[in-house]
């Protein structure tokens, strides 16, 4: 995983830790590398089942939020759908707005 990406992505802190966490068990599983003995097989194989229950938990989070932002997609098309003219004065105003920060940003340059 590439954590400047995520990191991008990510805005809950529950995610970023575990990305975190994910990142530290690969690299301790890297670090193992070909180490052999009891004790090495034993933090390797802890280490991974730690690494598979990290991505279990992201991939859930990441279909929950999903979720979450397929529930909001949908609130805002019965909103636009029902109050087309409210909608298309919103964007304006947004769209507005959103000029008006561009221009005066844009000539302090």
């Amino acid at each position: 995983m590439q954590a400047s990406a995520n990191h991008e992505f990510n805005a809950d802190p529950a995610i970023e830790e575990l990305n975190r966490i994910v990142e530290q068990a690969e690299a301790l599983l890297r670090s193992l590398g070909d180490e052999t003995g009891e004790a090495a097989d034993a933090v390797r194989e802890r280490v991974s089942q730690t690494l598979h229950q990290a991505k279990a938990k992201l991939a859930a989070s990441v279909v929950q939020a999903e979720e979450v932002a397929q529930g909001f997609a949908d609130r805002a098309d019965d909103y636009v759908r029902k109050n087309p003219w409210q909608a298309v004065a919103f964007a304006a105003l947004l769209g507005g707005a959103a000029a008006f920060l561009i221009t005066k940003y844009s000539r302090r340059g």
